[in-house]
């Protein structure tokens, strides 16, 4: 099985029953030695948390919802 990881500007859901939040990845950072995300909610910018990414790229946590988008390189000519 391949291993997700966690990026900057992706959007995952709440998989939980009755609990679909999405919550956008604002950093990621080490604690302990072990790779983190400070993920701030969609819908309400105020509310953020940190969680291991290990627990974020667990299906039967959450779902990735969005992926971010690269910038634009180069306009179109």
């Amino acid at each position: 099985m391949r291993k997700r990881s966690v990026q900057v500007g992706q959007v995952y859901q709440s998989v939980s029953p009755g609990n679909h939040r999405s919550w956008r990845v604002r950093e990621t950072l080490m604690l302990l030695g072990l790779p983190h995300a400070r993920v701030v909610s969609t819908e309400d910018e105020g509310d953020t948390k940190t969680l291991s990414c290990l627990v974020l790229a667990d299906p039967s946590h959450y779902r990735l919802v969005t992926a971010p988008t690269p910038p634009a390189d180069v306009a179109a000519a």
